[in-house]
């Protein structure tokens, strides 16, 4: 008999909200490090905080292919978990850890070509040297990233998100401590200003992985998941997160190249005002976005495992279940950045006076305050079909759909998000950093109601990863 608590998404709240709670707190916890990070970077000058951010994202760059392939180590592992196969999904964390080692060798060479990459780029002198100095520390660190990146899919997958957690929370917090310290020079450490940051970050990414790693290969988890046999992962099942990851990686590392010059070159074409302007309302964002993306990484695994456990009804109900708790989080955000958007950006606006007189320094903060208050107006707008594209990706993810999102996302990138921001840059540059972001709302607003779209056809109910012909239920 068919069980009619699947019927409503609210009954699947329960199961989503324990499954999420921990993957979004771990989110979280990423841009409420950021956050405080940045308010410690910002008493250094707007220079700082804009080098800091435009860094840090085009550094993400490379790694955000590796990224999103590794990222369907949650699928497999999810799937294989659902179906009963235990010892798998081991198997696929494993391979998973061997690719990841092979892409962080292929992006720490990128710290050669640091010096030439920001000079094309252009920023003020200052800002130059600084982007330069934090992007060769973020790209040698893939070494630490990735593998940590694996583990993460490979807890979620086995519906353990607490272990992540507990690794996330204790890292972030220990990079709070260590980047104040060094940022400032505390405790008779050196003073080393944005460089202090970096080294902080790197260290705690050291201290997450280590975290992970201990768990992974106790014995509770070995017996049960051999994640001690390493020589069990096979070439096939290191071809099979490729095969299905590599659409995901492009989509991913298309996404971020893609902010990457919006930021860089559209955001960065109105001065350094408006690229610090645009650094502080992208850590509001986070904020918002990051624990939807905790929900979707949730949503992945549950639609995962359903999927394994032949019940695509199922995974139907807990992806809608997985939209309410995404939208009304959000959305909440949405109100906040529409009420509160001068205050907050007016709180990482300190300026050092002696950089430049109190009436400069004056001018400048009204400039930054007033530029960042009109960027969150517009995020305050997509925020609720931002959680749609969020949820609605990791449920196609989770049952194996990831070429026809990355196909969507690419076109909209380089259409809308590219092409409408740099229509606005050439024909109403009187609005300055306003106009590229009005081009970032329709991209966001489109992007959710697509992947809505493609969700509800059901052509995900096609898909077989595991090799079997399963029984498709009808809702």
């Amino acid at each position: 008999m068919k069980d009619l608590r699947n019927d409503k998404p609210l009954w699947g709240l329960g199961e989503v909200l324990k499954m999420s709670w921990p993957a979004s707190l771990s989110m979280l916890s990423r841009p409420i490090t950021q956050f405080v990070d940045g308010l410690m970077v910002s008493r250094l000058g707007p220079s700082t905080i804009a080098a800091q951010s435009v860094g840090a994202l085009i550094a993400f760059v490379p790694e955000s292919f590796a990224m999103g392939v590794l990222g369907v180590v949650s699928t497999y592992v999810s799937q294989n978990f659902g179906a009963g196969r235990q010892k798998r999904t081991g198997q696929y964390a494993w391979a998973g850890i061997f690719l990841a080692s092979i892409f962080a060798a292929i992006i720490m060479s990128a710290v050669i070509f640091a010096g030439p990459l920001f000079k094309l780029i252009g920023h003020e002198s200052i800002v130059q040297n600084l982007e330069v100095l934090y992007f060769r520390y973020m790209v040698a660190a893939a070494i630490l990233t990735l593998p940590s990146r694996v583990l993460e899919q490979f807890f979620y997958g086995i519906h353990k998100p607490k272990v992540v957690f507990i690794a996330s929370v204790s890292a972030n917090g220990f990079n709070i401590i260590a980047n104040y310290v060094l940022i400032f020079g505390m405790y008779g450490f050196p003073k080393l200003g944005l460089e202090g940051a970096a080294i902080g970050t790197v260290i705690s990414w050291a201290l997450q992985l280590g975290i992970l790693l201990s768990f992974f290969l106790s014995h509770k988890i070995h017996e049960q998941y051999g994640s001690r046999s390493i020589l069990a992962a096979s070439l096939k099942q290191c071809k099979d997160i490729v095969r299905i990851g590599w659409p995901a990686g492009v989509q991913f590392c298309s996404s971020i190249f893609n902010w990457s010059i919006f930021t860089a070159f559209l955001i960065g074409y109105f001065g350094t005002v408006h690229l610090a302007a645009a650094a502080i309302a992208v850590r509001y964002m986070h904020l918002s976005f990051m624990p939807a993306i905790g929900i979707s990484i949730a949503t992945t695994a549950i639609v995962g495992k359903s999927i394994g456990q032949l019940r695509p009804d199922l995974a139907r109900h807990r992806a809608h279940a997985a939209l309410i708790a995404a939208v009304a989080y959000m959305s909440a955000c949405g109100l906040a950045f529409l009420i509160f958007r001068h205050e907050m950006v007016e709180l990482f606006v300190n300026l050092p006076h002696s950089s430049a007189s109190i009436e400069t320094n004056s001018e400048i903060q009204g400039q930054i305050i007033a530029a960042g208050g009109n960027i969150m107006l517009l995020a305050a707008v997509f925020q609720l079909f931002d959680a749609m594209g969020i949820v609605f990706s990791g449920a196609l993810k989770g049952a194996g759909d990831t070429l026809w999102p990355m196909v969507v996302m690419i076109a909209l990138n380089w259409t809308i998000l590219i092409g409408g921001g740099v229509a606005m840059v050439w024909l109403l540059p009187q609005l300055e950093s306003v106009g590229p972001y009005l081009a970032a709302t329709a991209y966001v607003i489109l992007f959710g109601i697509i992947m809505a779209l493609r969700f509800e056809s059901g052509a995900w109910r096609k898909i077989d990863l595991l090799g079997r012909k399963p029984k498709i239920q009808a809702d």
